[in-house]
């Protein structure tokens, strides 16, 4: 089995991937998100891209320099990294973080198609060369790749009373675009077009892409004794 470590705190993203057999180890990037959204002048597709780099890049950082005492002592470690924004009339629309920001993204998107991008990160680390001359055995990247994937949602129109009920419940606060298809929010979207694993944060299918790029057998990601 190689070590998977999950460069987010997002509780779907992990679900995602415990659901696909692997346990992965948590290590939150704490990237300034914010100030690279502010920098960046490439489409809303591919600033999830550049996101998603940028945190797997940040967590790759900490590993080299000072391993943490959870990953266990394998020749062989793989990141990743996912960063999502819902796309409506060409605008990111990011977390609202709040009740009077929720209420105004939902007078724009209800009823209305939008598109939801994922952006994704692999890494592959490996021992360095040195290891078998005496070495101390730490980490080296060895590959990355980024891909992302796009789904359209159609949103749904709740009355203005189930609005509030659902921003009374917090969940849109922290997701991209005000909402999200696995908890309250679920009911007030009315159709996709595309993965839905997308809409949720993480798309299996473009993460084991990406894996077997590098040379990986996914089935190796999995925590499931042999």
């Amino acid at each position: 089995m190689i070590p998977v470590v999950l460069a987010s705190q997002s509780p779907a993203r992990r679900q995602i991937l415990t659901g696909a057999g692997i346990d992965p180890i948590i290590i939150v990037s704490e990237v300034d998100e914010r100030a690279i959204e502010a920098g960046f002048t490439g489409t809303v597709a591919d600033l999830t891209t550049s996101l998603s780099a940028a945190k797997a890049r940040a967590v790759i950082e900490r590993i080299v320099a000072a391993p943490p005492p959870d990953i266990p002592d394998n020749d062989s470690l793989v990141v990743i990294a996912g960063d999502s924004l819902l796309e409506f009339e060409g605008r990111a629309i990011g977390k609202p973080e709040t009740a009077e920001r929720t209420r105004s993204v939902w007078s724009e998107i209800a009823g209305r198609w939008t598109q939801l991008h994922t952006g994704h990160t692999v890494a592959l680390l490996s021992q360095a060369p040195d290891r078998v001359n005496g070495g101390d055995g730490s980490l080296e990247l060895r590959a990355i790749r980024s891909r992302r994937s796009t789904t359209s949602v159609l949103i749904g129109s709740p009355s203005p009373n189930e609005l509030e009920a659902y921003i009374a419940t917090e969940e849109p606060f922290q997701v991209a675009g005000a909402l999200t298809i696995d908890g309250f929010g679920g009911a007030f979207v009315d159709r996709l077009d595309g993965d839905h694993l997308t809409v949720l944060g993480l798309s299996l299918p473009v993460v084991r892409e990406l894996v077997s790029d590098m040379g990986l057998f996914w089935p190796d990601l999995w925590s499931r004794a042999d």
